[in-house]
């Protein structure tokens, strides 16, 4: 599994509350050395700590079907918001946000039974 993480910095944010923003729902997501300028790109290993924040929210069922219909080929790919991340919680974009995106692409073999693993199975 791959876990890429990407977000815009404004010009009127601090990069370390982006930071924050991601590692707060990916602990020990690491930092591309390479990114471009005004953006962050970081590396994680461990995705267990997003799906237990999204069963702790009781969004299992948002969740599961906004990332099945987020697949692209081998790929899952969806957009949050950075303020709600900021403070811990998932919150999905599809829109625009004000202070911009977190975006995640996870690169699995088998995305949707990855998200059925990791959510359980519709019911």
């Amino acid at each position: 599994m791959e876990i890429k993480i990407k977000a815009e910095i404004h010009p009127t944010e601090d990069p370390e509350r982006v930071r924050a923003s991601i590692t707060n729902l990916f602990p020990g997501a690491v930092e591309v050395e390479n990114a471009k300028p005004g953006e962050i790109e970081m590396l994680a290993a461990d995705i267990g700590p997003f799906f237990i924040r999204v069963s702790e929210q009781k969004i299992r069922d948002t969740a599961r079907n906004i990332l099945l219909k987020s697949i692209r080929g081998k790929s899952i790919r969806f957009r949050m918001s950075k303020q709600a991340a900021f403070s811990n919680m998932v919150n999905f974009a599809d829109g625009e946000q004000v202070l911009g995106c977190i975006e995640i692409s996870i690169k699995v073999e088998e995305p949707e039974r990855f998200i059925n693993d990791m959510l359980g199975c519709a019911k």
